[in-house]
């Protein structure tokens, strides 16, 4: 099913990207992007600050060595990931937005001060 929604407002910019399975829209004016209020939820990785196993700060990467690229995000407070300056609820959102096609952000990111894979961190619930 397609949703279809339209919106004038003058003088005003939107932009639509999609995370994960989220659609996010920001409408801004032409003085500037709006504020991304969408980052008040505990992004997927919340679990794994509180208990330590991540820290605020901490840098993820993803590499694909066939491509020769290797992909770096850094952990938000708010458990979400920051990917070239966007914010990402859940892993799987940063690594859509990095590989530009499907991806499972819990099997690609990996810790960098050991290598763990995030999805091993994931604690059963």
């Amino acid at each position: 099913m397609a949703v279809v929604i339209r919106i004038a407002i003058p003088n005003a910019t939107v932009e639509t990207r999609t995370v994960g399975d989220d659609v996010h829209i920001d409408i801004g004016t032409s003085e500037g992007p709006a504020e991304r209020s969408t980052q008040t939820a505990p992004g997927g990785l919340a679990p794994m600050l509180e208990s330590g196993d991540l820290k605020v700060g901490e840098v993820l990467y993803w590499s694909r060595p066939r491509l020769g690229v290797r992909h770096e995000a850094s952990v938000l407070p708010n458990g979400w990931l920051s990917f070239e300056g966007k914010p990402y609820r859940t892993p799987s959102g940063a690594a859509v937005a990095a590989a530009g096609s499907q991806a499972d952000g819990w099997t690609a990111w990996r810790r960098e001060r050991d290598g763990v894979i995030i999805g091993s961190l994931r604690k059963p619930q």
